[in-house]
């Protein structure tokens, strides 16, 4: 099997895995917490007793476009475990440079017992996630190119 074969096939797994997730998290009902935030969502505010508002909001906009679902609810923090993988492969991508190396590193991320529950449901665990895949990008930019500018991404 040759190397892009090899690559081709991590990512093929990649998107398997996240769309599976996508149709189990259409499918299953919520759990409490997640009935908890939607509530936030219904009073939104520019922060909670135990947790930031970015769930909320999230949750806003998902039910928004697809109704008071599990997919509504689910939708925006699903495709912010998309957006987190993209990340971890970019990132795999600008310290090595190697497409066989990034594939492997986002389907790592993505079976992950944390990554594979908690980034597509709708809690505070989805947006922090993606925060610190892409965190860890702007880092590796900063680190590629010298460049101080991508502090502020960073920030």
């Amino acid at each position: 099997m040759n190397l892009l074969s090899r690559t081709g096939l991590a990512g093929a797994a990649v998107i398997a895995i996240v769309l599976v997730r996508g149709i189990v998290l259409a499918t299953t009902p919520l759990s409490f917490d997640e009935a908890y935030y939607w509530l936030w969502s219904k009073h939104l505010a520019a922060g909670y007793l135990d947790h930031p508002p970015l769930i909320a909001f999230l949750i806003r906009a998902g039910t928004a476009l697809f109704g008071d679902t599990s997919i509504g609810v689910r939708a925006l923090p699903w495709l912010l475990s998309a957006a987190a993988t993209w990340a971890v492969w970019r990132t795999a991508m600008t310290f090595d440079a190697n497409s066989r190396i990034a594939a492997i590193a986002a389907v790592m991320f993505n079976v992950m017992p944390m990554i594979a529950i908690e980034s597509g449901v709708a809690t505070p665990d989805a947006p922090e996630i993606a925060a610190a895949a892409f965190m860890l990008l702007f880092l590796a930019k900063i680190r590629q190119t010298g460049d101080g500018r991508w502090w502020i991404a960073v920030g």
